[in-house]
């Protein structure tokens, strides 16, 4: 009876110890007939022999029991006394790989990680059927031992494996936040998100990790698949904006026409802008302008799409049609300021200057922050400065809209926000007295310059004064800028207060020992001054400076040439000035008009006792400034001279 039950009991274990490493006899095969008889089916032999070695028999009887009620007592939830049975089933067939890592995972269960680290070193080399979920066993075996580079091998094992295992690509994400192996974490995301459904969190950090790697073209396809499987708009939105980025405009196409597919959505703004970015990476205007007209004409109340339009076609040179819009548009109060300052721009393209500034100042009145500055611009240039100094006058007054920002920021307890909005204002405020002491400098000069009147003098005196206290101001406020610090030194020269502008080109050749045009203008004006012979040697030293940096400067070269007159080397200064002179087709209209360079001219010629040369550049420096005493008498003396 004990013998059938052993035959019996060897046939159900075939399954359990195909996995075993034990020893094993080879099957026998019977020879072959040699009749030419019919084919006859051929079944394969069993794997193990039906005669068993009796002890080795034992030895799996004793296995598979104890696998047995191991499971029950498993299911059953007795772990403790289940990996006992395990422990005994294992011992029992210690080859066995699938016993092993049965007790492997009770042992990792009931937190020995240390004995399992032990027994992993060997289970992981037994014959056997190899599965991820074995694979990942061990990498969180060797992780919780902190054997990170072995749990890695592993886990990465267990995600590659045919019988892919997403628990195991999740735990394997986790330890490769750890070691910050980001691409490769990259790589396990893109395996997990489509089969889990694209969970916001790890979506979110996929989409970082691709974003920081510059990997645009996946992370393209990722918001392709995401929009796929969850239908949301926005992420077919991210996807065209990128595609649009790494200029893949074919693509890019093929999105938006699935963009605009739903009626709800074919002519909203967004789906405008991509119409037009699309058509226009194509190389295709004339189709996106037809496309916007067409879309005009389905929404003739829409001003952000005659907007589109209308900057659609200046791009594109549609005069004509460009001012109709645009004249349209500028009816719509959101789109008038805009409007006004396009149509300022055409104006003023044909020669309509008058209309040009009246466009610009309807565009200032409807948004003064973006047009103030064109709208100084164009009074300087026209020397209007009344009504430059009324714009700067109205921007230095209390803003109510920032108070009232300020004071909501401040209740919200937004502090930082708050301060920032201090800074904005302040900076801002800085700029405007800086340029307030621009224009009242430029006023001066206009006064200045030549032919002048002594009325015309001090009234520049007067506005060099209050330049310079708008200058004192945007210091206070915005530090120590390099164009504030020129302008400032440079009006304290002309106010006569030479020693405090000296402090100030100090302080510029401190903070910007580049700035060449600063130390010019500095040693001319002390060459020109000659207060001092040590004053016009320091001068004669900033000019070299200024030509070293720029040798074919002509306004350098001219000061080079005076400080040379300044210490009575003639001939030198006289060489210079005959090349700036072979040069007068390179000058400027400024220069050109300039009475200094011909006054130069003219005193170096009479010190060299050149003197119907200094009488013609005399009567040069009368052309340009008939008032100019100087020019007068010396032409006087020198003509008595001759006689």
């Amino acid at each position: 009876m004990r013998r059938l039950w052993i035959s019996l009991f060897a046939v159900c274990v075939f399954a359990f110890v195909a996995c075993s490493g034990s020893r094993k006899a080879e099957p026998t095969v019977d020879a072959p007939t040699k009749t030419a008889a019919a084919p006859k089916k051929v079944y394969a032999q069993p794997r193990y022999p039906v005669k068993l070695d009796s002890a080795e028999l034992l030895r799996l009887e004793i296995a598979h029991g104890s696998f047995l009620r191991a499971i029950a007592l498993q299911a059953q939830g007795e772990n403790a006394i289940a990996e006992q049975f395990m422990q005994h089933a294992y011992a029992a067939d210690p080859e066995n790989r699938f016993l092993a890592f049965s007790v492997l995972e009770l042992m990792e269960e009931r937190g020995a990680t240390a004995e399992a680290a032990q027994l992993a070193e060997k289970a992981k080399n037994l014959k056997g059927k190899k599965t991820s979920t074995q694979y990942a066993l061990l990498g969180r075996i060797y992780g919780e031992q902190s054997n990170l580079d072995s749990a890695v091998v592993y886990y990465k094992k267990a995600v590659d494996a045919s019988d892919q295992n997403l628990h195991a690509a999740y735990e394997y994400a986790l330890l490769l936040e750890i070691t910050r192996d980001y691409d490769e974490l990259s790589r396990i995301y893109g395996i997990l998100l489509p089969q889990i459904g694209y969970p916001q969190s790890i979506l979110e950090r996929q989409i970082s990790l691709l974003a920081t790697a510059k990997k645009d073209s996946a992370l393209a396809d990722l918001f392709g698949e995401v929009y796929e499987a969850r239908g949301d708009r926005s992420f077919l939105e991210n996807r065209i904006r990128l595609l649009l980025a790494m200029k893949h405009f074919e693509d890019a196409l093929k999105s938006v026409e699935e963009f605009r597919a739903d009626s709800a959505y074919a002519d909203d703004s967004l789906s405008v802008r991509f119409v037009m970015a699309v058509y226009s990476g194509l190389k295709q205007d004339s189709v996106a302008l037809d496309t916007l007209r067409e879309i005009y004409k389905r929404n003739p109340e829409r001003g952000d799409v005659l907007l589109d339009l209308s900057l659609f076609e200046t791009k594109l040179g549609k005069k004509e049609q460009a001012i109709i819009h645009w004249q349209r548009l500028s009816g719509m109060e959101t789109y008038a300021a805009i409007s006004f300052g396009m149509l300022s721009a055409y104006a003023l393209e044909s020669g309509d200057s008058a209309q040009s500034l009246t466009y610009l100042e309807k565009a200032y009145e409807k948004a003064p922050m973006a047009y103030r500055n064109k709208l100084l611009v164009r009074y300087s240039a026209d020397k209007n400065y009344a009504k430059a100094y009324a714009i700067l006058d109205k921007a230095l007054l209390p803003n109510e809209k920032y108070d009232t920002i300020r004071t909501q920021l401040m209740t919200d307890g937004k502090l930082e926000e708050m301060r920032k909005l201090d800074l904005e204002i302040a900076m801002d405020k800085a700029k405007l007295y800086y340029e307030y002491g621009t224009l009242l400098q430029m006023n001066a000069e206009d006064l200045e310059r030549a032919p002048t009147t002594q009325a015309r003098k001090d009234s520049a005196m007067t506005l060099r004064k209050q330049a310079t206290d708008q200058y004192v101001k945007a210091g206070n406020i915005g530090g120590d800028s390099q164009n504030l610090l020129f302008a400032y030194g440079s009006n304290l020269l002309m106010f006569g207060m030479v020693d405090s502008a000296i402090v100030v080109f100090k302080r510029i050749f401190s903070l910007y020992p580049m700035d060449v045009v600063a130390k010019n203008h500095l040693g001319y004006t002390l060459v020109d001054l000659n207060r001092n012979a040590e004053e016009v040697k320091w001068g004669s030293k900033l000019i070299d400076d200024a030509i070293q940096q720029d040798p074919k400067n002509i306004a350098y070269r001219d000061s080079k040439a005076w400080a040379l007159y300044r210490v009575g080397k003639f001939e030198e200064a006289l060489k210079i000035m005959e090349g700036i002179e072979a040069e007068k087709d390179s000058l400027s209209d400024e220069m050109m008009h300039d009475p200094s360079i011909f006054s130069h001219m003219a005193a170096i010629c009479e010190a060299l006792a050149l003197k119907k040369r200094a009488v013609e550049y005399y009567e040069k420096v009368l052309t340009i400034d008939p008032q100019n005493e100087n020019a007068k008498s010396r032409i006087e003396i020198l003509k008595k001279k001759e006689e």
